[in-house]
């Protein structure tokens, strides 16, 4: 039977949070009460009424943060649609994703900010390094931030999905590979320059953090073992939609937990990276809680980031390298979902909202 995640948060979060208050932040408190406050009177909503059955039905408002797995659906689909509206036709797209060695990973749990900022920054500033050297351009890139594995293990690392061409702001011309059938650069030396680039960050932006280092991260940060993984998609297309997936959702996706198993263990689904095939994992309740707040990113920390032409502050650069393309002046409207009409459960016909209903809340705030 399909166990919800604000189930398993009622159940098991007070003990957890008693026994480890030491180790826990605010943003971790602010994630569980928004799961388990999701679709709940605590956070208000309204009232509707069937104009055929006259029946009443209670909807309450979503607390979109980004750790519930019941929210963010339609924010989704819009930024899908806005990235695909933005592909530029013809073109060769690439998904590079960029990893890190084992002994940073504790860093990253240490002092997530500081670090997941220099992963995103320094992966981009790696290809736009390489890029200028191999093609004389700048590249236009999307960066995604993921700190999962597929069994909710912490696993830091850098999507970057681009299309294989560069601008050259002097001439304003664009710059193709020799091969288009091949990624600009060699996997090897991309990987070598990330390596570099990390290390000088730390070094000059946060000795203290870098002076911290284990024996092993040391060894790892001058080691030739860093890897890069690079691989077509075609258009775009599937490289947007599958980083969509995680914009706006939980490393835990829907109907992922299967119940409890005899001994109280949490049973959750997964699908092996060689076989594709799914599977089950049973985790003790700590365990799990342990790895669901792994990946609670601190707040106001932006996990989506658009680098070099299209960049926010590139929008005319964007729009030129779109004319130099395919000739087409402007963007395509991205085909956005439309909003749900609210309908009657019981017997499909419209809802009038005839209520408004305050949020319902407990006024206590996490212990300080």
């Amino acid at each position: 039977m399909p166990l919800a995640l604000a189930e398993v948060l009622t159940d098991h979060w007070p003990d957890y949070a008693r026994r480890n208050r030491s180790r826990l932040v605010t943003a971790h408190y602010r994630a569980v009460r928004a799961v388990t406050e999701c679709r709940s009177p605590a956070m208000g909503g309204h009232l509707y009424k069937c104009e055929h059955c006259h029946t009443r039905h209670y909807a309450y408002h979503s607390c979109n943060h980004r750790n519930c797995p019941q929210c963010g659906a339609l924010d989704q689909q819009r930024w899908c649609a806005t990235q695909e509206a933005r592909l530029l036709p013809g073109v060769p797209y690439y998904l590079v994703t960029f990893t890190i060695p084992d002994s940073l990973w504790p860093l990253c749990k240490q002092h997530p900010a500081i670090l997941y900022n220099l992963l995103l920054r320094e992966s981009a500033g790696a290809l736009q390094d390489l890029a200028q050297t191999k093609l004389g351009g700048r590249l236009g890139m999307t960066a995604v931030l993921h700190t999962n594995g597929r069994q909710m293990q912490h696993h830091p690392h850098v999507h970057i999905v681009l299309p294989a061409v560069a601008f050259d702001p002097a001439t304003r011309t664009l710059r193709h590979p020799n091969d288009p059938k091949k990624f600009f650069v060699h996997e090897t030396p991309l990987a070598l320059r990330f390596r570099n680039r990390i290390d000088i960050a730390l070094k000059d932006a946060h000795p203290d953090i870098h002076r911290s280092l284990s024996a092993q991260a040391r060894r790892d940060l001058n080691s030739t073992k860093w890897r890069i993984d690079c691989k077509p998609v075609g258009q775009g297309q599937p490289a947007v939609r599958y980083l969509a997936r995680y914009v706006y959702k939980t490393a835990l996706g829907p109907n992922r937990l299967k119940g409890y198993t005899k001994d109280g263990r949490i049973r959750l689904s997964y699908q092996d990276s060689t076989t594709k095939k799914w599977g089950v994992t049973a985790l003790q309740p700590d365990t799990f809680l342990e790895r669901f707040l792994t990946h609670v990113l601190p707040k106001g920390f932006v996990r989506v980031r658009h680098f070099g032409w299209l960049s926010g502050a590139a929008r005319k650069t964007r729009l030129l390298v779109r004319a130099l393309v395919c000739g087409e002046i402007g963007e395509p409207a991205p085909k956005l979902p439309e909003t749900p009409t609210p309908c009657c459960p019981d017997c499909g016909a419209a809802l009038t909202c005839i209520a408004t209903l305050a949020p319902i809340r407990d006024n206590r705030g996490p212990p300080r």
